[in-house]
């Protein structure tokens, strides 16, 4: 199969490695699930995983082939403004016995928007010893993910918003395909424009 621009790619590799052996030595996963509960919010669950395919020996831990060097949860819940309504932080695995402590910590998102800016104001909030790198690494792809969740809800992207805050609740001009002045937006989204 070759890839088309439109199509599925062959495979998961961004790029051929043309004559080049290559040996997997880190694997990183992060996973981010949505949810509609029944009292009307939303659930993202966010997942950050490190592995190697070797033994690990650190001070406080020694961990087989395979085994999460890092392993952080999130779940944060949202209402239809992507206000967070509540955030849960766990540590399930972490190099070190104390990385856990720092989770409660992130229930000051608790009331925060994510609109342009979060991932700025959630960097400033944590950064270095006020916070835990991979649980703040992990909050961007979360924040998007509230983003398509609500897009695919009945009311779409912006529904509940008053009309001179509705562009700025949606992902328009957010990349080339959906500029304000672009094909797309003038075809389909017209009246969150106007």
């Amino acid at each position: 199969m070759n890839p088309t621009p439109h199509g599925p790619t062959p495979r998961n590799d961004p790029a051929p490695a043309r004559g080049v052996a290559r040996e997997r030595i880190h694997l990183r996963r992060i996973s981010c699930e949505g949810f509609r509960r029944s009292d009307g919010l939303f659930d993202i669950d966010g997942t950050l995983i490190d592995t190697k395919p070797v033994p690990l020996a650190l001070p406080e831990r020694f961990i087989a082939p395979g085994g999460a060097i890092h392993h952080m949860t999130l779940r944060m819940t949202v209402d239809r403004q992507w206000t967070i309504r509540d955030l849960h932080a766990r540590t399930v695995e972490g190099p070190y016995v104390a990385c856990g402590e720092v989770a409660v910590r992130y229930a000051q998102l608790i009331g925060m928007k994510i609109e342009p800016g979060f991932t700025r104001s959630v960097k400033r909030l944590f950064k270095g010893v006020l916070g835990c790198t991979h649980m703040t690494e992990l909050l961007p792809p979360m924040a998007t993910t509230a983003f398509q969740m609500l897009w695919g809800e009945p009311e779409g992207f912006g529904a509940a918003d008053k009309p001179e805050t509705r562009q700025r609740s949606s992902p328009l001009n957010g990349c080339h395909v959906l500029r304000l002045d672009g094909d797309v937006v003038k075809r389909h989204f017209q009246h969150l424009t106007d």
